[in-house]
């Protein structure tokens, strides 16, 4: 019986893995597939996680955003509810032909945005209390031991459980946290791939991708959207597109934005004074960035933001701010590594996060 598993490093760009110590995954390259593809944008968590799971975009799937401003209620909320998912997950997908599935996450914000239909759901973050008998307590959310902890749990679910589909999502404390190169990157990274193998050594018949939501990079220019057209008399509220509840991976400082205008007729002269701003590498009106991206257009500013390399936007104490975070969300973050063996995957060989578990929906 083949059994598939999809592991989705968060925040792990193509450079972490060309410079970390990795013979299981080049093992995997050698005997099956390896490409750099491309994320979806906006280059956020929730947004890939969800692209992954349905085999779909945004446009699809509904999920623009980690964190979200209703237009008709003027209310803001962390976008992490299956209540918001609008197409089916690969778990749904498999329950209805009685299979089994698994879902880990790190953290419990994934869990519950894109649960719907696994078997067994866990998250790191409170885990269930048979998992932690089992192989012990997870390690603290911002530590490089919880992902190694999360690949541990489904190495022990597929021995336990003999789950179908395993699906894996790590956290990006570490890449927010520490550039490749780094001990503690190299680190991170020897471990994951020595856990990769163990459950290669330990799975007969199996079907496995490795890939990443988005990539990461150094940031050196914060923008306030808001402010900047504040000091214009344009009224208009920003969501940084990263917003979550981690905020001690990233302060919510990220490189794309939506714009909600207080007042729609606004929508020219706002974007031609954010087009004037250094740090700015695109200004887009809601039908172009919905077109462009394949993004839902109701769930999106009047107008959306991409930052250039060393930009990232936020709510600042004033329009500009020099700053030193890692973080994504640009079109800069769009590189990822897949890794891919096995019969399904490789008949596709996916080049984008939409096309990762897109096999298991047809198989």
């Amino acid at each position: 019986m083949t059994t598939r598993v999809i592991i989705c490093l968060d925040g792990c760009s193509p450079d972490y893995l060309a410079d970390g110590e990795t013979p299981n995954l080049d093992a995997i390259a050698r005997e099956g597939f390896h490409g750099i593809g491309e994320a979806v944008v906006p280059t956020v968590t929730n947004v890939n996680n969800t692209s992954i799971i349905t085999a779909s975009f945004p446009e699809t799937h509904g999920i623009t955003t980690n964190y979200l401003l209703d237009p008709a209620s003027g209310q803001e909320c962390y976008m992490e509810s299956a209540e918001y998912l609008l197409a089916s997950t690969a778990f749904r997908h498999l329950a209805g032909r009685g299979m089994k599935s698994c879902l880990l996450t790190a953290k419990d914000k994934l869990k519950s945005l894109i649960r719907d239909g696994a078997t067994i759901a866990e998250s790191a973050e409170r885990p269930s209390t048979q998992i932690v008998e089992r192989i012990g307590a997870a390690p603290g959310i911002y530590t490089i031991e919880v992902n190694h902890w999360l690949l541990k749990a489904a190495l022990d679910i597929l021995r336990q459980e003999s789950p179908d589909f395993v699906y894996v999502s790590t956290t990006d404390y570490v890449h927010h946290a520490f550039a490749p190169g780094s001990e503690e990157a190299r680190r991170h990274i020897r471990g994951i791939d020595r856990l990769i193998g163990d459950i290669v050594d330990a799975i007969p018949d199996l079907e496995m991708v490795v890939t990443a939501d988005h990539g990461m990079n150094d940031k050196s220019r914060g923008l306030s959207p808001e402010a900047i057209l504040a000091a214009e008399g344009i009224a208009a509220r920003a969501i940084p597109i990263i917003k979550d509840r981690h905020v001690v991976h990233h302060r919510n400082l990220g490189g794309a934005a939506y714009v909600y205008l207080n007042d729609p007729a606004t929508e020219r002269e706002a974007a031609a004074v954010l087009r004037e701003e250094k740090g700015i590498e695109a200004v887009l009106p809601r039908e172009t960035a919905a077109r462009l991206y394949r993004l839902h257009p109701g769930r999106i500013g009047h107008l959306f933001l991409l930052a250039d390399r060393e930009t990232v936007f936020g709510d600042l104490s004033g329009p500009r701010e020099e700053l030193s975070v890692r973080s994504h969300g640009s079109l800069h973050e769009r590189d990822i590594p897949i890794y891919a063996m096995g019969a399904g995957p490789l008949a596709v060989k996916p080049r984008t996060n939409a096309e990762v578990v897109s096999w298991i929906f047809t198989a």
